[in-house]
Formats: structure tokens, C-alpha cells, sequence
């Protein structure tokens, strides 16, 4: 599973550009798991709202 291996990479790697690591997640999820596929999507969107948009100046919004 080369994916579940380059996400740690992909995080440092986001890290280095200032760009939060939260905003990158890798769940697996099977086609007749809708129900788990819908609280992940729920979960991420909340996280992402909570970190707030990307302005590329360190993960923080220009204000």
C-alpha cells in the first residue's frame, strides 16, 4: 500500500511549506461502509473548517 506509506512523507512535506498536516487524511473505506464513508467526509469538512482557509502564509488567513 504505497499511499498508507508517502502520507507521512506528504505531511512533512506539507509542514515544510507551512501548510497544516490536519489538512491531509487517509482513511480506507469499503463500498458498503456508506455510513462510516459519510462521518469521515462530516469529520474532515468540520476540520478544515476549523483550521480556516489557506492563505500560503503559514496555514493562517490574511487578515
Amino acid at each position: 500500500m504505497k499511499a498508507a506509506r508517502r502520507i507521512p512523507l506528504m505531511k512533512k512535506m506539507l509542514a515544510q511549506f507551512g501548510i497544516e498536516e490536519e489538512r491531509v487524511r487517509l482513511d480506507w473505506v469499503s463500498a458498503s461502509e456508506g455510513d462510516r464513508f459519510a462521518q469521515l467526509v462530516n469529520e474532515m469538512t468540520e476540520e478544515i473548517r476549523r483550521l480556516g482557509p489557506f492563505s500560503g502564509n503559514g496555514g493562517k488567513a490574511d487578515d
